[in-house]
């Protein structure tokens, strides 16, 4: 058995990396109305991205699915930086880029759940079995929103609305599971 302790204080800082950085992004909009506070909501994204960041590096030695999530959290970095949306290739990045964000979100479940069976705490495993599941909808509704754009631009918006939609429930879901998952393993 490994070191719970170790595993819950990993998964509590990529709770509160994503608090942070979902906070971040809602400041974005009041942004409109303050331009300086674009530059505190980039700085908060970072911080909060880093502190995710970290608590993987520190899961990262527990289970062998904490590394395959870190992998896929810097692959997703990189990707991210060679997205712009503007170029096929672009698209392509920004495509594989949510496809690295959804196998960090399956590998850190995968990992934490074979941690939680063996305290049977079987709810907290349905959790991140269903907040995995929600990760997958969003990112087909976010690919099929794309796809529509180009084809049917009313169709598509009325997508990226939903998509919205189901990427903040798959959000709440992923971010439940994560305490729940660290005051489980704690």
């Amino acid at each position: 058995m490994r070191n719970t302790g170790k595993i819950s204080d990993g998964l509590n800082l990529m709770y509160v990396g994503n608090i942070i950085a979902i906070v971040a992004a809602l400041c974005t909009l009041l942004a409109l109305l303050a331009p300086f506070l674009a530059i505190l909501t980039m700085i908060a994204i970072v911080v909060g991205g880093i502190t995710c960041l970290v608590g993987l590096v520190k899961l990262r030695n527990e289970h062998g699915d904490y590394m395959s999530a870190l992998v896929a959290c810097i692959l997703g970095i990189v990707f991210g930086l060679l997205s712009n949306d503007e170029s096929v290739f672009g698209s392509l990045m920004s495509l594989a880029q949510s496809i690295c964000s959804l196998l960090q979100v399956y590998f850190v479940v995968r990992g934490t759940n074979s941690f939680l069976r063996d305290r049977g705490c079987l709810t907290e495993v349905s959790m991140g079995d269903r907040a995995w599941k929600w990760q997958l909808v969003s990112i087909a509704v976010s690919v099929a929103a794309g796809v529509l754009a180009l084809v049917l631009l009313p169709l598509a918006f009325i997508l990226v609305v939903v998509n919205l939609i189901v990427s903040i429930a798959a959000l709440v879901f992923y971010l439940s599971y994560l305490k729940a998952g660290a005051r489980a393993l704690g």
